[in-house]
């Protein structure tokens, strides 16, 4: 599941930063299964960010995409304990919630990719 959930994440995020929420989405569509999504999901971004196959980072009107300024390990963390707290309080993300994902600087990138249209 986490090579076709890469692939369908970096084809995203080349049309747009990806916020966590979607991977829910992107795992549901990959597995058929709706069951504990929200864990699947934390997991799934945790080792793509640790696998340096992602960024997480933070969204805002003014400066666009920012990078955690945080390492690959710390990031993962980061997110395994926020994914934890919303199971725990028995929360959802929506929109925007915990981290928006982009690709790494040195990552190829297509002509339409994010640093070409945003």
């Amino acid at each position: 599941m986490i090579d076709e959930l890469r692939k369908s994440l970096i084809e995203a995020i080349e049309d747009d930063w990806v916020y966590f929420a979607e991977l829910k989405t992107m795992i549901r569509d990959i597995t058929g299964s709706a069951d504990d999504l929200l864990r699947k999901a934390g997991e799934a971004a945790a080792q793509l960010v640790r696998n340096r196959a992602v960024v997480p980072g933070n969204l805002t009107k003014a400066e666009g995409f920012t990078p955690w300024l945080t390492s690959p390990d710390e990031s993962a963390a980061r997110i395994e304990q926020e994914v934890a707290d919303l199971i725990a309080n028995d929360t959802e993300p929506e929109m925007g919630d915990l981290c928006w994902f982009d690709l790494p600087n040195d990552a190829p990138e297509s002509e339409e990719g994010p640093a070409a249209t945003q």
